[in-house]
């Protein structure tokens, strides 16, 4: 056993080693000779930049719903994986079949259910659990602060690759790109002609579905549970024929009018999901997700209008009840993937058309799926990193409610140090860590 002044001498050696090192490296002032320091560098890095790698979504009232993102999932990817097809139409190999325009919107009819189930917790929770009434002015200010940074941003990016690749004249697209920024190109053009992105009028659909939330959630008032949903029921029968009066018109198929079944279905299930008691999982309802979901994009037509709604509902109570479909939908894999949805949907079109001028070519025999799945390959890995990183740096800072505030003060302490530089300085001695 060694004796105790080892150590001692061990600590002075050490010390004499540092300080020839640091004599040695007089010349290099950045150079520390603390080996310590040295090795926990990396480190830091590393604390500072796995906050920032976080993809995991931000929610307002610190309630996370796993299963929700797990939904988000089955929509967006229903989104893509038919662009892809249809973009796959003009290829080098013929389709097997054509694909009906409305089938891709089905991706776009899930995310309507779930938007109707997200907003319809808060107010539902006021009328039914008696919680918190919910303010309008932080309601309305939270939908602005959370969706139109990235909206725009989006607008703006295929306003200039459309004006370099498309050569689309500003003249021509100023007007599309001005009732875009209002949310009424629906109003005023229609859905598709002359869009600035193919895929925003979905969000015009959402805005004013936001904007009719309040006095849609009046419903919610109503006291018998019983008769409440009955009413619920009655108007997605409703507006399921409503939708049928709708579609005759180019503006109105693309309004909430041909919608508003979905959303009434989110409400419905925001209403089993907060008045339940016990939720037992059975495989039950894993039988009946695995027979209903191939029917989503089955039913087509005005029938599959009226029905399909019903059908979400059962589908998506079966997300939260069965054993199976519970596990699968709150996968932190998909629940991350299905997080970033937005971004992924503002720009996948973008991604998908960049990244086909140069696969196009590529196939494997003359077998369409082979082709359909090399084509996947190539583009969904380009796609989730250039949205992810969208997602990372502009969409996920957008669900901190608080995010406008922590500009301004950035942008207040970022002004004050450049026109004192020493007073960031002078901050850091006053405050030492």
């Amino acid at each position: 056993m060694k004796p105790k002044f080892w150590s001692v001498y061990r600590r002075a050696d050490r010390s004499r080693a540092l300080l020839t090192a640091s004599r040695c490296y007089d010349f290099l002032p950045l150079v520390t000779p603390n080996l310590r320091t040295r090795r926990t560098i990396p480190r830091d890095i590393l604390i500072r930049i796995k906050p920032m790698l976080q993809f995991r979504r931000i929610t307002t009232q610190k309630r996370f719903i796993p299963q929700i993102d797990g939904l988000r999932f089955v929509a967006i990817s229903s989104v893509v994986l038919l662009h892809i097809y249809a973009a796959l139409e003009a290829g080098i190999i013929p389709v097997p079949w054509s694909m009906s325009s409305d089938l891709p919107k089905r991706g776009v009819e899930l995310f309507f259910a779930i938007s109707g189930f997200i907003l319809g917790i808060p107010f539902a929770s006021h009328y039914i659990r008696k919680a918190a009434r919910v303010g309008l002015k932080q309601y309305f200010l939270r939908r602005l602060t959370r969706l139109e940074p990235p909206y725009f941003i989006s607008l703006l990016v295929w306003a200039v690759v459309q004006m370099i690749i498309g050569h689309r004249h500003f003249g021509e697209m100023g007007p599309h790109l001005l009732s875009s920024f209002a949310y009424l190109h629906n109003a005023f053009f229609g859905a598709f002609p002359g869009a600035i992105n193919m895929v925003a009028w979905s969000l015009e659909i959402e805005i004013q579905f936001y904007v009719l939330v309040p006095l849609l959630a009046l419903l919610f008032a109503i006291p018998s549970a019983s008769i409440r949903r009955t009413v619920l029921a009655i108007l997605m029968i409703a507006s399921g024929f409503l939708s049928i009066v709708a579609h005759r018109n180019i503006h109105l198929r693309a309004s909430i009018l041909y919608y508003l079944a979905f959303f009434l279905a989110g409400f419905l299930v925001c209403d089993l999901y907060l008045t339940r008691r016990e939720w037992k999982p059975s495989f039950r309802w894993d039988v009946l997700a695995l027979c209903g979901w191939p029917l989503v994009w089955y039913f087509e037509g005005n029938v599959g209008h009226i029905l399909l709604p019903f059908l979400i509902v059962v589908l998506y109570l079966a997300a939260f009840r069965g054993r199976i479909c519970s596990a699968i939908f709150s996968n932190r894999v998909i629940t991350n993937v299905g997080g970033m949805c937005y971004s992924i949907y503002l720009f996948h079109v973008l991604v998908i058309s960049a990244v086909r001028r140069l696969s196009t070519p590529l196939h494997i025999g003359q077998n369409f799926w082979a082709y359909y799945g090399l084509q996947a390959l190539l583009i969904l890995p380009c796609m989730l990193i250039c949205c992810g990183a969208f997602f990372l740096i502009i969409e996920r800072p957008c669900m901190d409610r608080e995010w406008p505030r922590k500009l301004w003060r950035w942008w207040q302490e970022l002004v004050s140090s450049a026109a004192d530089p020493h007073s960031r300085l002078r901050r850091a001695s006053l405050n030492p860590k």
